[in-house]
């Protein structure tokens, strides 16, 4: 007599390892901007092939401003990325841009852009990092934009989502809930940088990245001009 048993602990083991499977799978996030968006460079250009598009979050405790520009990238984690050709996330002829990635159960991204080793913890504020190069030179145009106000969102906040979420957990992060531009444009509000041409109505658009440290020295010369003008010896009217 033929033993029944194997095919059914055959079955049990094919089914257990599906489930763990799905178990590592972790949340869904879905990013992006809508089809024909409004997405320009400083001079009002639609945006090229050149550039790229970034979600990720800086490291623990390092906030990015216009006076640390040169440190963004030392601090920066990638969670994914979109780049030209369309297949990769950027349709330049249709102006829109896309990705899909899944934030795993250990924090990391499995995007192949990301650093295996950067863990994405819940509750850190996503930016997006829009550039055609990190380096800080003539020609360079970026924009470094975030969703600050969560009550609003027609999406999901850009917030790392919980690891722990169920299987089957998804999130969408959209550019039209993007409010606080820390370099360029987004959606009609100007951050720092330099711009020649202001569209008015747009979605995004890049700014001139400005040098290392130019915008605080001129802080300071102002700064140092408002002091000599207290300190200024009067003249004595006999």
């Amino acid at each position: 007599m033929k033993n029944q048993s194997t095919p059914t602990w055959l079955a049990l083991v094919v089914m257990l390892g599906w489930t763990l499977a799905q178990t590592a799978r972790g949340s869904t996030v879905f990013w992006g901007s809508s089809f024909n968006d409004l997405l320009f460079t400083s001079t009002g250009q639609a945006l090229d092939e050149s550039f790229i598009f970034e979600v990720g979050t800086f490291t623990s405790g390092f906030l990015p401003t216009i006076h640390n520009s040169d440190q963004w990238d030392a601090n920066w984690k990638v969670l994914d990325r979109a780049v030209h050709p369309d297949s990769e996330g950027w349709n330049v002829a249709e102006q829109f841009f896309v990705g899909t990635v899944e934030h795993q159960p250990d924090g990391t991204s499995d995007s192949l852009a990301a650093n295996p080793a950067d863990v994405f913890l819940m509750g850190e504020t996503v930016y997006l990092w829009v550039y055609n190069s990190k380096a800080i030179v003539p020609g360079s145009e970026w924009a470094l934009v975030t969703d600050s106000d969560l009550l609003g969102n027609l999406a999901n906040a850009w917030r790392i989502p919980d690891p722990g979420d169920p299987v089957g957990t998804s999130y969408d992060w959209q550019l039209l809930d993007a409010d606080t531009a820390i370099l360029g444009g987004v959606n009609g509000i100007q951050g720092a940088g330099e711009f020649s041409v202001n569209p008015g109505t747009f979605s995004l658009q890049t700014h001139v990245v400005p040098e290392p440290g130019s915008s605080l020295m001129v802080l300071l010369s102002l700064a140092l001009g408002v002091q000599g003008r207290r300190h200024r010896p009067q003249r004595r009217i006999e």
